[in-house]
């Protein structure tokens, strides 16, 4: 493979992929360092001859594989006390109030069941179709979308009882 084409694979799907790890590790740096994993074995895979149908769900599988891996050699499924994104604005009050919504939601996520909580990630982290997301997680489509309702049920109750009275 030559190194234009896999610029242009990563410039377009780095995002992403990066998006995906940080919502699965919630460490910047463990993330980007993982994303740059995720790069290095597609391009491994690629020049052996590799030739994925959908090279973004290839990766998302890739950073999936990966990510669980560095959950397995810490021991640890539910740690999600990473650095919250800082939200540029110039009013500290509404920065407080994003703060500690996105701290809120991440501890939400973090109560989720590891299944409903891959789904969210996928679909709405990382924008990935129910279709692909049903190939990472060997579950057909409509399987996808049912464990996605599910989710964001489950979701919506872990933030109502967080932000009870």
């Amino acid at each position: 493979m030559d190194a234009e084409t896999f610029a242009r694979i990563y410039d377009n799907h780095y995002p992403r992929v990066f998006r995906y790890l940080l919502g699965r590790i919630r460490g910047r740096h463990e993330a980007e360092e993982l994303a740059a994993e995720v790069f290095a074995a597609a391009l491994e895979g690629l020049e052996r001859g590799r030739q994925p149908r959908h090279i973004g769900n290839w990766l998302v599988g890739i950073a999936d594989h990966l990510a669980s891996r560095f959950w397995r050699k810490r021991a640890v499924e539910r740690d999600f006390d990473g650095d919250a994104a800082v939200i540029d604005t110039r009013d500290p009050e509404d920065l407080a109030m994003r703060q500690l919504d996105t701290e809120m939601l991440w501890r939400c996520l973090g109560a989720l069941e590891p299944e409903h909580r891959q789904v969210l990630l996928l679909r709405i982290v990382a924008e990935l179709p129910a279709r692909q997301v049903g190939a990472i997680m060997g579950r057909s489509e409509e399987a996808v979308r049912s464990l996605q309702l599910r989710a964001l049920r489950a979701l919506r109750r872990h933030w109502t009882e967080a932000n009870a009275p």
